[in-house]
């Protein structure tokens, strides 16, 4: 019963990191995206619910992947950001991931009001700092990552696959 605690955990250890990456360089590492996909088949022995389930979360992330990609094409999504919601969505059955969807649109909202104030008041050590300056001063970029992040891992505890894997 330790390992899928372990995993969870190791999951929101890659949420953080990713936030704090792309907070940082607005850049989300492969290694993270790639890494969350990986525990997410590394917790199917500790929450099998059967092939129809398995293929329930396969179908989400490959739903999402596609819808991604067809985001970053269009300009709306960076890439890494699209990598990671994809790998994200391995984790979700479909009512999860609408779940998912809503809370990363809701603290995606809050994030660009947050830069929209910023960019205009920030002060001038702030928007100067090297970390500050990438989000403050950048009149595009904006670190979806930290939305996703925060999206999953207000998702993770009342998702399918946490309530199989800890027997609620």
């Amino acid at each position: 019963m330790i390992f899928p605690f372990i995993i969870f955990f190791a999951f929101s250890l890659c949420m953080i990191m990713a936030a704090i990456k792309d907070a940082a360089i607005m850049k989300i590492p492969n290694w993270i995206s790639l890494l969350t996909a990986a525990l997410f088949f590394a917790m199917i022995p500790f929450a099998w619910d059967g092939f129809a389930v398995l293929g329930e979360h396969v179908l989400v992330g490959l739903t999402v992947f596609i819808a991604g990609f067809i985001m970053f094409a269009l300009g709306w999504l960076g890439g890494g950001d699209a990598k990671l919601l994809a790998a994200t969505s391995l984790w979700w059955t479909w009512s999860d991931v609408v779940l998912y969807i809503g809370y990363t649109g809701i603290l995606g909202g809050a994030l660009a009001l947050i830069l929209l104030i910023g960019r205009k008041y920030a002060p001038v050590w702030l928007s100067t700092s090297s970390w500050g300056y990438g989000l403050f001063k950048e009149e595009k970029a904006m670190p979806y990552g930290l939305a996703l992040a925060g999206g999953a891992l207000l998702t993770l505890p009342q998702s399918e696959l946490f309530k199989v894997a800890l027997g609620n």
